[in-house]
């Protein structure tokens, strides 16, 4: 069986939307995630509300090669969120055939952040949108284990969780916490590699948005990871390298290279 992967917008900053999809196509990989809102300037690309040419162009490259919009990002939840001003990129993304979105919460009081997730998950589900929960270990979702209180505590709105091997590694994850999930709580999983140990200032954007490492050529307990998660999940690949970037390497040849050392990866861990 193929590894079914994801190509993660992040592994290819620089690329426009069309030009992402035309490249996981090349790349063999059936889905990509797409930035809608963005948290910080290295996802502000064009926007999307309001840009009919855009998403027409959007929506003609996802007819034609056949790839999906999985996850929609990153909907950034903190104290000052008004859930109502998410509505246009919700609805943009929903027309384009996104499935999920995903919302990150930096929002230190819990009985608010229940209430505000609870309100994003139903907005999301009037436009045909699961919604997912990212947990990162300088977020206010620190943790596996803090990301599903969460979704229990929104209940019965169906909330769900992405793991990360970054975060997970970061937060203090192991198999164990993985083998022990619900897999009805697994909404998407992510990979990348990285070095052992990372300066707290630099985890959240730096290690976060600019630099990761090609699955297999870290730290991170990669193979270990693969084979605690439940089988049949979609991969999402996402190992922005921005040493490379500055190296002169194209983005095209960027992500070439991270999806190859994902599937490497896979395949050495059995993962079906």
């Amino acid at each position: 069986m193929t590894a079914r992967l994801s190509l993660e917008q992040i592994t290819a900053w620089g690329l426009s939307p069309p030009a992402l999809i035309d490249l996981a196509a090349a790349l063999g990989c059936e889905a990509i995630s797409l930035f809608v809102e963005a948290v910080n300037p290295e996802s502000a690309g064009e926007p999307l509300v309001g840009n009919a040419p855009l998403v027409r162009d959007i929506r003609a490259r996802l007819d034609a090669t056949g790839v999906y919009i999985n996850t929609l990002e990153c909907f950034a939840l903190t104290p000052a969120t008004q859930v109502a001003a998410f509505e246009p990129t919700l609805a943009v993304g929903a027309e384009l055939g996104g499935r999920t979105a995903t919302a990150i919460v930096f929002d230190p009081d819990r009985a608010r952040v229940t209430d505000t997730l609870a309100a994003f998950a139903e907005l999301a589900r009037a436009h045909g949108l699961a919604t997912n929960i990212e947990f990162i270990a300088l977020s206010e979702a620190k943790s596996l284990g803090d990301a599903v209180s969460l979704a229990r505590a929104v209940a019965p709105h169906d909330v769900r969780i992405v793991i990360d091997t970054l975060h997970w590694t970061r937060s203090g994850g192991t198999p164990a916490d993985l083998r022990a999930l619900d897999p009805a709580l697994l909404g998407a999983v992510q990979l990348c590699d990285g070095p052992a140990e990372m300066a707290p200032e630099l985890q959240l954007f730096h290690e976060g948005f600019l630099q990761r490492m090609i699955p297999g050529e870290g730290a991170f307990a990669v193979t270990d990871f693969l084979r605690a998660l439940p089988p049949g999940q979609l991969i999402g690949v996402e190992v922005p390298l921005q040493d490379l970037a500055d190296a002169g390497v194209a983005v095209e040849e960027r992500a070439r290279r991270a999806i190859a050392g994902a599937r490497r990866m896979i395949a050495a861990a059995g993962y079906r």
